[in-house]
């Protein structure tokens, strides 16, 4: 399914930031395309003063529920729980119950692109374009347990430096949520551990190698 109004939000966007350019790249910004995002990372991005359009369903804007269209994050206020957002269809902006519209995005997959100002200091990570590659059910379940142990051996390096539960994150008190049982994490958590063990699984099939579980 197509995904609307990506033009119309990157334009908005870009004149908001008085920034030249008909398109993201040609306005000298790094853009990524994220998926299984969370609330917690699109407050950081927005907070670092990245550009940030999450996709939603039509439906939240009035269009028609089957159709997915870009937005534009204009403002998020905490204190408040509002949002401002850019409205394609009617190429305004409005404010938004915070809570709503997440619930809204998580529902519709939680996807979303976020771009960054760069300059000749900024890091350029080459990552290799692993989209043609897919994993059989037995490297997933291997993906998976990958994923726990990652965040076992986070969770135990972050005890060392004396973290403990909490039920949100206060630097202050060395508190997280995350501080549980990888099995017991929302699926929004799980995604950065799944995902940096899946890429490395299909990059190490990419580089031409085998893996073999011995013990079947």
């Amino acid at each position: 399914m197509d995904i609307l109004y990506y033009d119309k939000c990157a334009q908005f966007a870009l004149k908001q930031r008085g920034m030249a350019g008909t398109t993201l790249e040609e306005s000298g910004l790094r853009v990524y395309k994220r998926y299984d995002f969370n609330p917690q990372a699109i407050y950081s991005a927005v907070g670092k003063g990245g550009l940030v359009m999450p996709i939603v369903s039509g439906a939240f804007f009035g269009a028609p529920s089957d159709e997915r269209v870009y937005t534009v994050i204009v403002m998020v206020n905490n204190a408040s729980r509002r949002i401002e957002l850019f409205n394609p269809l009617t190429e305004t902006t409005e404010v938004y119950p915070l809570g709503e519209f997440i619930d809204r995005w998580i529902m519709d997959g939680s996807d979303c692109i976020t771009a960054f100002r760069v300059d000749e200091k900024t890091y350029r990570p080459a990552v290799a374009d692993l989209s043609n590659i897919t994993l059989s059910d037995d490297l997933k379940e291997l993906g998976e347990l990958l994923a726990a142990n990652a965040h076992n051996v986070w969770a135990m390096e972050r005890q060392s430096e004396g973290w403990t539960y909490g039920p949100k994150r206060d630097d202050s008190k060395l508190q997280t949520p995350d501080m549980i049982p990888y099995t017991e994490l929302p699926e929004t958590e799980k995604e950065y551990d799944r995902k940096m063990a899946t890429g490395t699984l299909k990059w190490l099939i990419a580089m031409g190698y085998k893996i073999v579980n011995t013990n079947k």
